[in-house]
């Protein structure tokens, strides 16, 4: 029953798709930094050119909502840090691998018990596809112009969707968590 059980489960296992790449975000930070300091921001141009400008929007939205909850301010004059982003899609591949088998468990000749119950003398078959996924991959900075260095970096990257909604939804999910680490923890 044991081995039904193992022969069951890793046959289901292989009839799953692989996976796809899971959000994922990362921060880093300058050690040291009294980052009580900062309470106003103004924002710097970069150069954004490989996402629409619709995502473009997007993104400063869910970056402003993030820093209006942490008790940021715009300032125009004299910020105490300013805000960047980059993003970026790239391509990559994706293996997607199917099994399929003849037999299995059941009546029949099994190793090791003669005729009965076991594992019957199947095939199997793997058939593996690929396929392309675009993956984004969202850059933000926070800069002491004081001091002229970065104090706060944080990156997401996560797979996209052909749908703006859930890509709104991904990228607003992915600034909270970036900003969910600010101040950052001595």
């Amino acid at each position: 029953m044991h081995r039904f059980l193992a022969v069951l489960v890793i046959s289901g296992a292989c009839l799953l798709p692989s996976t796809a790449l899971a959000q994922k975000v990362e921060v880093d930070y300058a050690h040291g930094t009294d980052f009580s300091k900062y309470k106003t921001y103004k924002w710097v141009e970069t150069e954004n050119s490989q996402v629409s400008q619709l995502s473009q929007q997007r993104i400063v939205a869910a970056i402003d909502a993030e820093l209006a909850k942490k008790g940021f301010s715009k300032a125009e004059d004299n910020p105490s840090l300013f805000v960047r982003y980059q993003a970026a899609v790239k391509q990559q591949t994706q293996l997607n691998t199917y099994t399929s088998s003849m037999g299995g468990p059941g009546w029949g000749y099994g190793p090791g018990w003669g005729y009965g119950w076991g594992a019957n003398m199947g095939s199997s078959m793997s058939t593996t596809t690929s396929s392309t996924i675009p993956v984004g991959e969202l850059v933000v900075d926070l800069y002491d112009p004081a001091q002229k260095q970065l104090v706060f970096r944080g990156v997401s990257t996560d797979t996209l969707s052909t749908k703006a909604e859930k890509n709104t939804k991904k990228i607003n999910k992915a600034v909270e968590k970036m900003f969910k680490k600010y101040p950052p923890k001595a």
